[in-house]
């Protein structure tokens, strides 16, 4: 039996009026959330409503929300109803809460919570259901590297027949799975595998050209250059973009639309780890670099009151839940951007581990026209930083606030091909809250709208057009 509760904007009120007398435990930095029969435990700091529900939805409860509800929350309540909990998380949205009453075979039937749908008032129809998460298992190797647990990926030799490699697999009960790029595999062991003994045996075939781990990488952690109380507000320009500008794929956390109207600007969006799911940001970083990319946002040093181009995006989540990008979604992420016709690709994010499926990744890239620019890195060690460093990508560094010298943090090097403006004014945050943000993520963003600008004035340039037309500007 289904027990179905609605609680409207001005019930939620009185609930969290009543709700202001009953005891809530002290404040805690621990990520807890934790559902029992009809109590939840939410212990969180800052964290964004969609990060909460999706762990709700790993726990098999059915999530639906309209996408642009997606507030900061902090909240401290220990083994406390479900109704009070959402009551006081939620001022500003409607909520429903559907239950299942099963008998037990002692005692009173037990409560359990099979569904939340939470809307604004009126709009139930813009809900879209919250999947469980598909975030792959990280690991963590001697040197610092990361890499998705139980996979590797291989490329045959051309011409080689893929029932070759399916017999060698049998033995140990793998499973096959074919990237976007030709020649390509993805390879997924059970868990009782050595398969880094299997990639030392593999190479040792004369029809596998090359294999590896499928690494993964972290997105850069935030850097906040001044804190959001002394932050002015930011005046979004919502201009259509120039219909004949260089889309711009941006590959990074996702894009959310909770506050912000991006529907000028999108062309199409994917989340790679859940194809048929719309595209949102829980940690707030794509959402960042879109706004810089677009042209939404102007670094500061640019020189300019506004921006010159404002640039169609293709949003790409690649990166999952727990912030890790991997060499096979990059692959994916780079065939959906083709697909959409981008022209320029924007990578705010970088590794000093060296993937050589990463390189032809981007190698394919720049074979289809693809201008791809990445972020040098914000510690200045001088040591490459990948994909920055690949010779078919432009590796950008970043320059202080008043854009007229290099940035103290940023990375620098041979491999960083231009410096850009790498501060800016952000009116959403990165795992925190609105306020000027420093990086090298900024820069690249950055130079992405320029390279998009230009393109459309110069749709057949070459790279090394568009080199010297960054060399001219910056």
């Amino acid at each position: 039996m289904l027990i179905k509760k609605t609680i409207g904007l001005f019930a939620a009120l009185i609930i969290c009026l009543l709700n202001s007398y009953l005891p809530v435990i002290g404040a805690t930095n621990d990520f807890t959330i934790q559902l029992h029969g009809e109590r939840l435990t939410l212990l969180v700091e800052k964290t964004y409503l969609h990060t909460i529900l999706s762990k709700l939805a790993d726990q098999g409860v059915i999530v639906k929300l309209d996408p642009k509800i997606n507030p900061l929350i902090t909240a401290n309540y220990s083994n406390s109803p479900v109704e009070q909990v959402f009551a006081g998380i939620l001022n500003d949205a409607s909520y429903s809460l559907l239950w299942e009453s099963k008998k037990a075979q002692q005692g009173p039937p037990e409560i359990s919570l099979t569904e939340i749908q939470i809307f604004k008032s009126g709009s139930k129809d813009l809900m879209r259901q919250i999947l469980p998460s598909k975030n792959p298992v990280i690991t963590q190797l001697n040197d610092g590297s990361y890499h998705v647990k139980d996979e590797i990926l291989l490329q045959l030799v051309a011409g080689t027949d893929l029932s070759e490699l399916k017999r060698y697999l049998q033995k140990y009960n793998a499973t096959i799975a074919l990237s976007k790029l030709p020649g390509i595999y993805r390879i997924i062991f059970p868990g009782d595998v050595d398969v880094q003994a299997v990639i030392r045996e593999i190479k040792k075939i004369s029809y596998i050209d090359s294999a590896e781990l499928n690494y993964a990488y972290p997105i850069p952690q935030p850097i906040v250059y001044q804190p959001p109380s002394q932050t002015a507000d930011v005046d979004l320009k919502y201009n259509a973009p120039t219909i004949n500008l260089a889309p711009i794929a941006i590959l990074d956390t996702g894009l959310s639309t909770s506050n912000l109207d991006f529907d000028k600007f999108v062309i199409s969006s994917l989340d790679v780890l859940s194809p048929n799911v719309e595209i949102s940001d829980t940690l707030g970083h794509g959402t960042q670099m879109a706004l810089i990319a677009t042209g939404l946002i102007e670094p500061y040093g640019t020189g300019v009151q506004s921006s010159e181009s404002y640039s169609p995006i293709i949003a790409i989540k690649a990166f999952d839940e727990n912030g890790f990008i991997t060499d096979f979604n990059i692959m994916e992420s780079i065939d959906f951007a083709l697909e959409n016709h981008a022209k320029v690709m924007n990578l705010s994010w970088g590794t000093e581990t060296n993937s050589a499926f990463m390189e032809k990744a981007f190698e394919y890239a720049s074979s289809k026209g693809l201008i791809v620019v990445a972020a040098a890195g914000n510690e200045p060690t001088g040591n490459p930083v990948y994909p920055a460093a690949y010779p078919t990508v432009i590796g950008v560094g970043a320059l202080d606030p008043h854009g007229t010298k290099k940035w103290v943090n940023s990375n620098y090097g041979s491999f960083v091909t231009i410096y850009a403006p790498g501060f800016a004014n952000m009116p959403v945050g990165y795992n925190g809250e609105p306020g000027i943000y420093a990086g090298t993520s900024i820069s690249t963003a950055y130079v992405a709208n320029s390279i998009s600008g230009f393109l459309s004035q110069n749709p057949s340039a070459t790279t090394q057009e568009v080199l010297e037309f960054l060399n001219t500007k910056y």
